[in-house]
């Protein structure tokens, strides 16, 4: 991980506050970071031709209704 300086205008941080301007680079940088892991994940699944990603996505949701259902049923 690398750390960056920015010059940030002196109107902004007056009418923001330090943190929020800090908090709001963040976010966008945390944004853009898991847009790059979407997209490397897009290309991996269109690359793994040998699965079948409409039965592994029926697993996985059948597998959360189960977990669901085991959640409620014990919290009642």
């Amino acid at each position: 991980m690398a750390t960056i300086q920015l010059q940030v205008q002196d109107d902004l941080i007056q009418q923001l506050g330090l943190g929020a301007v800090k908090q709001l680079l963040e976010d966008e940088l945390m944004f853009q970071r898991i847009k790059l892991l979407e997209s490397r994940i897009q290309s991996a699944m269109h690359d793994a031709t040998d699965v079948n990603w409409q039965q592994e996505f029926e697993d996985a949701r059948q597998q959360a209704f189960e977990e669901y259902r085991e959640k409620r049923k014990s919290a009642a």
